[in-house]
């Protein structure tokens, strides 16, 4: 709807450039460089270019009360369709880097009546040979796609968490919530993509440990993100929500957490629809 209006205004713009054009024509016209009928000819052009003008603000108009009674709309059904959409899931929110969806995000859960019972903040980028001293004693994990697997299953399933206790403390830079009880579903915010090899193989493993087995997993970011990571996430078997900073990327948040068919939804290119199926919530 903005886009159409937006698209209106130009028009507009450009049929009152046109009248400008015609009114210099006819003014030259008036000191004798074109002969009478010429000018009516100009005259009548602007009678016509000013005409469509007035029909595109009248349309201009239109679309804005259009647009004004669809935000109106979307802002009361919104609290209506997110009311216990996620009562009493537990959710993990695992957060890579620092980025500004996640507020978004924590809000989208609070609406939806879900508890957000574990939160990461993982330190980029990783340092592997950190890592590896500290597993020094745990063998079979050299490899830091596998450590970053495993400490997604850690975190995810409850259980001992040998691998957590032996790297958070050099990974994690803020966290809530106790490991230890499985979690319903998971999403993933992230500020960039990994500009260096190690915090790449780790992420790989992360994302590919968020995505075995059959819990909700979400990649969101907002409209306004630097660089679009649903690619990525994509890649990796996530689920995907590009505009979660609006109602309806909110929404479809929940609806994907909530167990909705995977999929990418949002507002750009690489979305394929703006929401998932609704369906009542519980």
């Amino acid at each position: 709807m903005l886009d159409l209006r937006y698209h209106v205004a130009s028009l507009s713009a450009v049929f009152l450039a046109l009248i400008v054009g015609i009114l210099v024509g006819v003014g030259i016209s008036g000191r004798g460089f074109v002969d009478k009928s010429e000018r009516r000819n100009f005259e009548n052009r602007i009678a016509v270019l000013q005409s469509r003008v007035d029909q595109l603000g009248a349309q201009k108009s239109l679309l804005t009360e259009q647009g004004r009674a669809d935000e109106a709309f979307a802002q009361q059904t919104y609290p209506a369709l997110m009311r216990h959409r996620l009562e009493g899931e537990r959710v993990a929110l695992i957060v890579l880097g620092s980025s500004g969806a996640t507020g978004e995000v924590q809000q989208a859960l609070a609406g939806a009546g879900a508890t957000t019972a574990l939160y990461r903040v993982v330190k980029t980028p990783i340092s592997s040979p950190a890592v590896r001293k500290a597993l020094r004693g745990s063998p079979g994990f050299r490899r830091l796609d596998t450590v970053g697997h495993e400490l997604a299953q850690e975190w995810l399933t409850g259980g001992v968490t040998p691998i957590s206790d032996s790297v958070s403390p050099l990974i994690v830079q803020e966290q809530r919530g106790a490991t230890g009880k499985p979690i319903d579903a998971a999403i993933v915010v992230q500020a960039s993509a990994p500009d260096d090899r190690a915090t790449q193989q780790f992420v790989n493993g992360l994302f590919d440990g968020l995505s075995t087995g059959s819990l909700p997993v979400v990649g969101a970011e907002t409209t306004n993100a630097a660089a679009s990571l649903v690619p990525s996430w994509r890649a990796s078997g996530i689920s995907t929500v590009d505009d979660v900073d609006t109602p309806s990327g909110k929404l479809a948040l929940a609806l994907l957490l909530g167990g909705a068919p995977s999929g990418s939804f949002g507002v750009k290119d690489t979305a394929e629809a703006a929401l998932p199926r609704i369906e009542p919530a519980p």
